[in-house]
């Protein structure tokens, strides 16, 4: 199902850049495929750029979390790579930025964050001669994704939701719900107990403690995505998570009001378990973009890749809508 608000295609495709309709219509370039570490924030951070034809519309996915870093499976991005150039960021604190920089890396704030993915969208931009790409944010990524367009707005085609979050506080406490309940029918009374008790002050407090229970009792994720959050990560993020989660857990999409600079797009999986689509549907409802929708196709949280075929045809839709193929 997809739900599309339009400004008349001239108006949009009159802000397109002239380097994006050169891309649009050139003859084929040759591949970009490089990696390695960029001094972004003060420090050393890993980014990589990938893509079959180097002058095709860049993106930068933001990876969710927080904590969960890509670069382990960047393979799964190929089906993305024979569309766009897709840039892949290991976030401060996180993957081989946390190789490279361990626990004595500073700044560990969502704001800072949000300064270093405006210093990697720029980066990426002058790597590739470009003057504006496609952000893509999956969960944490999203969250993270609507603070970067609202401070650059002029760095961005649009920004794109997947598994996106809207209240975070309510995500976990539904977890919280399901975890009750699945230890309840295990007989497992001391765990549904435990789970009663934890305040919002643990939430906080000793986030990593409370998240411990909630995956071990609440609903698995669909088979899809069971598939996928099984393939080694290679990267401890216990650092990163205490840092973060509790930034995490008070985080609310709608804080800062429902106008967005850029166009707005969610592409949600159907069976989303950890974020509702309900709840991200309702949320682009109340967006006030020049452009804004929301696609559900068949997945749950990681539907960006387990459902890669569905997801790209519904971002090459809405680019379509801006003029940008």
């Amino acid at each position: 199902m997809s739900i599309l608000t339009r400004r008349s295609l001239l108006s949009l495709a009159a802000g397109m850049t002239a380097s994006a309709l050169a891309s649009n219509t050139s003859a084929t370039q040759p591949p970009i495929e490089e990696e390695g570490l960029v001094r972004i924030g003060g420090i050393e951070q890993w980014v990589a750029i990938r893509g079959r034809d180097r002058s095709r519309t860049a993106s930068l996915f933001l990876h969710g979390g927080p904590c969960d870093a890509q670069s382990p499976h960047l393979s799964l991005f190929a089906p993305w790579e024979e569309r766009y150039v897709v840039a892949q960021w290991d976030q401060r604190g996180s993957g081989k930025t946390f190789t490279k920089n361990g626990a004595s890396t500073p700044d560990m704030t969502f704001e800072r964050i949000t300064q270093d993915a405006i210093e990697v969208t720029q980066n990426v931009l002058k790597r590739l001669g470009q003057r504006k790409l496609i952000l893509v944010g999956h969960s944490w990524g999203a969250l993270l994704g609507l603070r970067v367009v609202r401070q650059r707005p002029d760095l961005f085609y649009a920004l794109v939701g997947t598994g996106q979050p809207v209240r975070a506080r309510d995500i976990v406490e539904k977890m919280r719900s399901s975890a009750i309940a699945r230890a309840q029918q295990a007989g497992n009374t001391e765990a549904a107990a435990k789970l009663r008790r934890l305040s919002a002050l643990d939430l906080v407090g000793n986030m990593n403690n409370f998240i411990g229970l909630l995956v071990k009792w609440t609903e698995p994720f669909i088979p899809s995505d069971q598939r996928y959050i099984a393939t080694p990560t290679a990267f401890p993020n216990d650092f990163c998570e205490s840092k973060l989660n509790p930034t995490l857990v008070t985080e609310d999409a709608r804080a800062d009001g429902y106008k967005l600079p850029v166009p707005y797009f969610v592409i949600q999986g159907r069976d989303d378990n950890r974020t509702p689509p309900e709840a991200a549907h309702e949320f682009v409802n109340h967006v006030h973009a020049p452009a804004k929708g929301y696609t559900a196709i068949n997945g749950g949280h990681f539907a960006f890749v387990t459902n890669s075929a569905d997801f790209l045809n519904a971002l090459d839709q809405n680019m379509r809508i801006l003029g940008i193929t």
